[in-house]
């Protein structure tokens, strides 16, 4: 046994002392010299995917290859012999290119095996025939959505897919012509916003299924006791705060036919609590990242976390929303105070309480839980780099596993649509 142990700590010593051996050589290895700088356009911007090559004035192949991150930076990895003469050769489709040359102290700096940062680089732009054909096939779409030709997505569709004729097939008869390829499209779409919208989507779809809006517009009703002035402005309310979470024109779908239910049964012209309902889903929706899309995308390009956008938007979406009610309260006066104040029919009533009533209690308690959760990670998600359309994701797994609905009928009712047109959009 006292063999075995010896032994044992004679292994373990070796293999101490290689180690230490071999970390020590290692150690003793220099690092290789890096050649770094930063490409910018004339504004500023960093230049992205820039090619930048490092060429011996004796030879024409590169010594070394690297392409321009997102923030414009780059790094060269010098070769082990390094001549007396270096040029950077930097160039991207759309911009004029670029050639650097090392002075002789940058050489000799290399050669003792330091790092060199290069002054920073301006690529200027070059208005090439790909920029007017990109710009008239971005106008034409537009054209033939504001006139309703074709249909935003299949106009957007049409868009994208002249953009990539034009960047295949037309170069090898003009060079010019390139716009971009398949991948930079694909880097172009912000997958933030189409997942958020996705994720946000489906639990839309679950929680519509509760009967919860309809609940609340007639809720409101009771509340109002018939008297339609004081129901006009808490519709505004209901509608709008939904409309902050929500969607604005699920919303909108989801409140419509109690609302026209209610001024039917009231005698009133529906126009007068729609119309006030549409603009408070506007004006109110803008108070959170979620509300719209067009929040969504603000949001997501600019980095402005879910907390921000409430704490900034709120105060003046209060006011607006204050000034809104007065707005619609005096435009829609005589039929506010002379229509319907006696409140409806009991048979009316009744119709009124089985459409606004909850049909699934069970998955709105539990709709609930999630949509508390998901919440409070919009809130402090971005304390921890979560970013929402993570959160969204989450949400709507979260809310398809725990409820189980039919999961085709949930992946249905995500508007395909809109996201096809969302990402042709960007590209």
């Amino acid at each position: 046994t006292a063999r075995s142990w010896w032994l044992v700590a004679l292994l373990l010593g070796a293999c101490l002392l290689l180690a230490v051996l071999g970390g020590s050589s290692q150690a003793e290895e220099p690092l290789p010299s890096l050649l770094t700088g930063v490409v910018e356009d004339s504004q500023g911007v960093a230049v992205r995917d820039a090619k930048v090559t490092l060429h011996s004035a004796s030879e024409g192949e590169p010594l070394s290859e690297a392409s321009t991150q997102p923030d414009g930076r780059y790094a060269l990895l010098l070769p082990e012999l390094i001549p007396d003469a270096l040029t950077v050769h930097i160039e991207r489709a759309h911009f004029d290119q670029a050639d650097i040359e090392l002075t002789p102290v940058a050489i000799e700096a290399l050669r003792a095996g330091q790092s060199v940062v290069l002054p920073d680089t301006v690529l200027p732009r070059r208005i090439s025939p790909a920029f007017w054909v990109a710009t008239l096939i971005f106008l034409g779409m537009l054209v033939v959505i504001a006139a309703g030709k074709l249909h935003n997505t299949l106009a957007a569709l049409v868009g994208t897919s002249l953009v990539f004729a034009v960047s295949y097939l037309a170069p090898p008869l003009i060079e010019d012509l390139f716009i971009f390829d398949f991948p930079t499209a694909l880097s172009y779409v912000d997958w933030n916003v189409i997942f958020l919208i996705m994720g946000m989507m489906i639990v839309i779809a679950v929680v519509e299924r509760t009967g919860i809006f309809q609940w609340m517009a007639y809720q409101a009703y009771r509340i109002s006791g018939g008297r339609l002035w004081l129901l006009l402005p808490i519709l505004m309310v209901v509608t709008g705060v939904a409309s902050a979470f929500l969607d604005n024109v699920t919303t909108m779908l989801l409140m419509t036919p109690i609302t026209i239910q209610i001024a039917l049964a009231l005698g009133l012209n529906p126009l007068a609590l729609l119309l006030p309902e549409v603009m408070a889903s506007n004006v109110v929706g803008i108070s959170t990242l979620i509300g719209t899309p067009t929040k969504i995308l603000i949001g997501s390009f600019a980095h402005i976390p879910f907390i921000d956008f409430l704490k900034n938007w709120t105060p003046g979406v209060l006011v607006a929303l204050v000034g809104l009610i007065v707005y619609s309260e005096l435009i829609y006066r005589r039929q506010l105070w002379s229509t319907g104040n006696g409140g409806a029919s009991p048979m009316l009533m009744e119709k009124l309480a089985e459409r606004g009533r909850i049909t699934e209690p069970d998955h709105l308690k539990k709709a609930a839980w999630v949509g508390a959760g998901m919440l409070v990670l919009f809130v402090v998600g971005e304390q921890i780099h979560l970013v929402p359309a993570v959160t969204a994701l989450m949400g709507a797994t979260a809310l398809l596993v725990w409820i189980r609905p039919d999961i085709e009928e949930m992946i249905e009712a995500v508007d395909w649509t809109t996201l096809v047109f969302f990402i042709c959009l960007f590209i």
